[in-house]
């Protein structure tokens, strides 16, 4: 299985962004290996509010074309959702002391958590200093 982090998902859902090209490239290649493309509801969260501020994209998708790309993506039969383990918390509270990290990190660490206690190993992001730090995932970028 491969964690898709919420840039790779605002890459492949506009068509204009720079990096959409090698994004659905690297999308296509970890499904031609058999990988399963997860993430958690956190992510789709994001996603819809990142793709839908037009302080970040001119023009951003509205709501309901958000919501119609995120359930399209959820269709295709190599995506799923990941579900939290209660354990995920525990985890990304320990990164957080540990790392000692603030508040601008709570959620990627969160987002962090729940893929590692779901065994996840592999991530895809355009982010890679936000996992690095972690030492638990080869890190994929478009």
């Amino acid at each position: 299985m491969t964690g898709l982090d919420c840039n790779i998902l605002v890459q492949l859902a506009l068509q204009d962004h720079p990096a959409n090209t090698a994004t659905i490239a690297a999308v296509q290649a970890q499904a031609k290996l058999g990988e399963q493309l997860v993430f958690p509801s956190l992510v789709a969260d994001e996603f819809l509010h990142v793709i839908t501020d037009e302080r970040r994209f001119k023009p951003p998708l509205t709501m309901i074309e958000g919501l119609d790309w995120m359930e399209n993506f959820l269709s295709n039969s190599a995506v799923s959702l990941l579900e939290p383990k209660p354990e995920s918390l525990r985890q990304a509270l320990r990164w957080m002391r540990q790392f000692n990290l603030g508040r601008k990190r709570i959620l990627d660490t969160q987002l962090a958590a729940i893929f590692h206690t779901a065994g996840i190993r592999r991530l895809l992001t355009s982010n890679p200093a936000d996992f690095q730090l972690f030492g638990v995932f080869e890190i994929l970028t478009p």
